[in-house]
């Protein structure tokens, strides 16, 4: 399930991407500087949906090294709890794969 900021960023750029791609579609059929202007136009539209997954990109890279951060405390705090944790999880693994 994707979270809010992830479904603004996605409508954003697919919306983005949409009107780039009909803004190069009409300038195919112009000529001149009516072409220039849609191409320009759709550079734009280009540029934004860039800025809007560097900012996505820039938001989740931060919140994963923040977790990484709290993950990391709670193994040096707890070591042999994470050490069974990851023993159980491979053992159910393992059983999952050996069963297929």
């Amino acid at each position: 399930m994707e979270n809010k900021i992830e479904a603004v960023v996605r409508e954003n750029v697919d919306t983005a991407l949409e009107q780039a791609d009909e803004f190069l579609k009409q300038a195919s059929a112009a000529t001149g500087e009516e072409a220039k202007e849609l191409q320009a136009k759709a550079k734009e539209c280009l540029a934004r949906a860039s800025r809007n997954m560097k900012s996505f990109y820039d938001k989740t890279s931060e919140e994963g090294r923040e977790i990484a951060g709290e993950v990391n405390d709670c193994v040096r705090s707890n070591p042999w709890r994470a050490v069974g944790i990851a023993a159980v999880g491979g053992l159910l693994l393992g059983l999952l794969v050996a069963r297929k």
